[in-house]
């Protein structure tokens, strides 16, 4: 039988803990309730952490709305000094990855197979578990994160590409996947990009995937050839290959394994 989750009142001594162990990240702010924690987060100095019990208003990439799910998703923000946002988001899914893997770990329930899907979204079996969103002015990068942890169902519009820690039978206290979390971003933010952008690849979810592309200068289609935050997406057309970039390129569509 899991554990019952961790009262709001144990979060700020555990997340402090987990910061204490940081070099990047040096304060917690920890909301019962709010519309954003970027929000919150944007007047407030690198090395701040904002997390919410409850985010009612969060937003994704491309001014997405986030679904208010209660209390069983993780809402984060993360305030680092400017960096490109490429890595930055490379950096925050790598690290998301990890602080799952290990909290479901050590939940005693396995670990969970969590892919990247170029640029910003983490995927569990080819649906979306959690997003990533910078936005950054000349004072501070703010990485926000959002994971879906303990959702046993969705609304309707996102039903069919949603899904949750819980739905895939892992048992796992978000606050859990926070402090993890909090200590993998701070080590990847200083880490060898080379070694970033390796572990970002064996992660993604869209190489070797035939889709369409919505790009500034239409609709492009083709199949993934790799995917590197630093550089972009590599996709082979009918016309030759080539790179677009992460902040101009969505994908478009389901996607199918191309054939050998």
């Amino acid at each position: 039988m899991s554990r019952p989750p961790a009262p709001i009142e144990s979060w700020p001594d555990r997340l402090e803990g987990a910061v204490a162990r940081c070099a990047a990240l040096d304060r917690v702010v920890v909301l019962r309730e709010t519309a954003s924690t970027q929000d919150h987060a944007r007047g407030c100095p690198p090395g701040t952490v904002v997390i919410a019990w409850r985010q009612t208003h969060g937003r994704g990439r491309r001014g997405r709305a986030w679904a208010d799910t209660g209390t069983d998703g993780l809402a984060i923000s993360i305030n680092l000094p400017p960096a490109t946002p490429d890595r930055l988001a490379g950096c925050a899914a790598v690290a998301a990855c990890e602080a799952v893997e290990q909290a479901a770990l050590e939940a005693g329930g396995g670990v969970p197979e969590v892919r990247i899907k170029w640029p910003n979204d983490l995927w569990i079996q080819g649906r979306k578990l959690g997003g990533i969103l910078i936005e950054q002015d000349a004072v501070r990068a703010t990485v926000g994160i959002g994971i879906n942890v303990s959702q046993r169902s969705f609304p309707e519009s996102l039903a069919p590409t949603a899904t949750s820690l819980a739905m895939h039978g892992f048992a796992v206290d978000r606050l859990d996947v926070a402090c993890h979390l909090l200590q993998r971003i701070d080590a990847w933010v200083v880490a060898d990009p080379v070694r970033m952008t390796h572990e970002y690849s064996a992660r993604d979810a869209l190489a070797g995937t035939r889709c369409s592309l919505a790009t500034p200068e239409g609709v492009v289609e083709g199949t993934v050839l790799r995917c590197d935050p630093l550089e972009g997406m590599r996709i082979r057309t009918s016309s030759g290959d080539r790179t677009l970039p992460a902040a101009s390129t969505s994908v478009l569509g389901s996607l199918d394994r191309a054939s050998s």
